[in-house]
């Protein structure tokens, strides 16, 4: 019998380890995972704003430009800003994409910490 409480303390030790080891890991993905959400939100809020005041913007250079040539050239006036309008479209669309791809990936802090631990807890063995 008095093996067993030598057993406990040492056993109970790492337990409490690998559940301090845990916690910390599951608080910094939770922080990760707030982080990620509130740049993200603020990223959509800030697109929606841009896109909105861009649209207004562009309805009046576009109406300018098609009044300027009303008397000569409306129809290639009309065409021309049209299709400025589709090419600027697919910029702002292949950018965004861009963007979006090299975004960094969510839990980035977390997993790395959990490949430092996984590393550490193969040198104890």
């Amino acid at each position: 019998m008095s093996a067993t409480p030598d057993l406990m303390p040492e056993g109970r030790g790492s337990f409490d380890l690998l559940t301090s080891m845990a916690r910390t890991r599951f608080e910094l993905a939770a922080l990760d995972l707030e982080a990620h959400v509130a740049a993200t939100l603020g990223a959509i809020a800030s697109g929606i704003v841009a896109l909105v005041l861009a649209l207004v913007a562009f309805g009046f250079v576009g109406i300018a430009v098609v009044a300027l040539f009303w008397d000569t050239h409306r129809v290639v006036a009309t065409i021309s800003t049209t299709l400025a309008y589709v090419v600027l479209a697919i910029g702002v669309a292949a950018y965004a994409r861009a963007r979006w791809r090299s975004r960094p990936p969510a839990f980035e802090g977390a997993l790395r910490e959990l490949a430092l631990d996984r590393e550490a807890m193969r040198g104890l063995s």
